[in-house]
């Protein structure tokens, strides 16, 4: 392990065969069950799947047909919508421009948001809701105490918005994700309705149900795996971006490859602990339809616990992946090195947990704006252009515009979360090397007043001179 200085190693085989055998073996299980789906009966028709699919999509066909003003004017939704998706992306990186210069304040307004927020939901929720005043408290205090954990939170903040537009290669990642979740479902979809239809007349309606939870699993397996990918190389990019360095795909992919194995790993454990909150959930579920007292108190403990081992997993692993893909640590040795970090950057960690969160959603609401006057603007000129009245040209340009051009945002903010926490990672390995490593943190932003008191010389002092 190099600190401050990524060093690749050659590629995981086994690792990256592990995935990949897993993740073929999940999706052909899914087409298979998809080619039988087709000729299965629904339950409590006569037609098949297939049929019913048919029919579905005809029917479908049949009222756009019908609809001559949806059928006339076909090309001018598929330009917004085609349009919306390009603007998008050039609201997108206006944003950006908007935390780069000004991440500070959003941070500051995000902690303001969350503590008004959290005295709100005590109003409304009563005792119940008094835990939620815990991080305020420390919220509170740490601005009297320690404020310069929070100036630099808020040019961590500025960091994700200038490292995003510096390294446009990170909004490759989110897309992969995304395009692995959508196969993903399809997959699972066409497993658990093939699964429960043949089980569903008879005896044995509960096996269908078991396969499927365990076919869940594998999907859950190859989620995390393509998550964490992702992750990691975004992670890369971050990293060296704040060691001043110029990092490119081949190197963060490079990277990744060589880590594979403890990123599998962590995908692998990640993908138990959500199966079995989910197990859980659906076991409180079951018991809060009995309807009696003891199937509730079952139903409230199962949520519980679920909500506990989600909690616990999450800040346990909190700087896993940083210590994997940044440090070259095991998965083992990377959950050890995340627990240290938290116990001494926990102040950080609830920042970005609150404030950060926040600021990021006032940004995301922003952009909702934007997109909505958007669509309003296009929306009169649509009207003016065509026979459409006032509410249809403004619907079916306003719910675009919120729809399809945010999507593309999505994809160039998800990887200035990623960024944030590796920035503390990186800031981490600044105080322990003695702020030694090349950074792009501001020097007057580097340590603590009380730590900077204990490098002073006495002998320099004004109470020395006067002495």
């Amino acid at each position: 392990m190099t600190v401050g200085k990524i060093i690749t190693k050659p590629a995981n085989k086994k690792a990256i065969f592990g995935y990949t055998f897993v993740s073929l073996i999940f999706f052909g299980i899914g087409i298979l069950c998809f080619i039988l789906l087709w000729n299965t009966t629904v339950p409590n028709t006569t037609e098949t799947f297939g049929e019913f699919i048919s029919d579905l999509l005809t029917t479908v066909v049949a009222l756009i047909i019908a609809g001559g003003t949806i059928q006339q004017y076909w090309w001018v939704i598929l330009i917004i919508v085609v349009g919306l998706m390009v603007v998008g992306f050039f609201v997108g990186w206006l944003l950006l421009f908007l935390v780069k210069k000004f991440g500070h304040i959003l941070v500051y307004a995000g902690v303001a948001v969350y503590i008004v927020s959290a005295l709100l939901s005590v109003i409304w929720g009563g005792v119940f809701a008094l835990i939620s005043l815990v991080p305020v408290v420390f919220l509170i205090i740490g601005m009297f105490t320690n404020i310069r954990k929070f100036k630099r939170a808020g040019e961590f903040m500025k960091f994700t918005g200038e490292v995003v537009l510096a390294e446009k290669g990170m909004i490759l990642a989110p897309l992969f994700v995304s395009w692995v979740s959508v196969i993903n479902f399809l997959t699972m979809g066409s497993v658990f309705a093939y699964l429960v239809f043949i089980f569903y007349e008879t005896t044995f309606v509960w096996a269908g149900y078991v396969l499927a939870s365990i076919a869940s699993l594998l999907q859950l397996i190859v989620y995390y795996g393509s998550f964490y990918i992702a992750e990691s190389i975004n992670t890369t990019y971050a990293y060296e971006w704040y060691r001043k360095r110029d990092p490119d795909m081949k190197f963060c992919v490079r990277n990744v490859a060589g880590q594979f194995g403890p990123i599998f790993a962590f995908g692998a454990i990640t993908a138990i602990i959500s199966w079995l909150q989910q197990m859980l959930r659906n076991a409180a579920a079951s018991s809060q339809a009995k309807g009696n007292y003891v199937g509730l108190i079952l139903a409230i403990l199962a949520r519980a616990i679920a909500a506990i081992i989600g909690f616990v997993f999450k800040y346990l692993t909190y700087f896993t992946l940083p210590a994997i893909t940044v440090e070259g640590l095991t998965f083992k040795k990377g959950v050890t090195r995340s627990f240290n970090l938290l116990k001494k950057y926990y102040m950080d960690v609830l920042i970005r947990e609150t404030g950060v969160q926040r600021a990021m959603t006032i940004v995301q609401w922003i952009a909702f704006f934007i997109y909505g006057i958007l669509g309003a603007i296009i929306g009169m000129i649509v009207h003016a252009a065509t026979s459409l009245s006032w509410t249809t040209a403004l619907l079916i340009c306003i719910i675009p515009a919120i729809i399809f051009a945010n999507i593309p945002t999505f994809f160039i903010f998800r990887p200035m979360k990623t960024a944030y926490l590796t920035f503390i990672f990186g800031y981490a390995q600044d105080e322990e090397s003695g702020f030694k490593l090349p950074s792009r943190m501001p020097a007057d932003l580097r340590g603590d007043l009380k730590d900077a008191r204990k490098t002073l010389d006495p002998s320099k002092s004004i109470a020395g001179i006067v002495k």
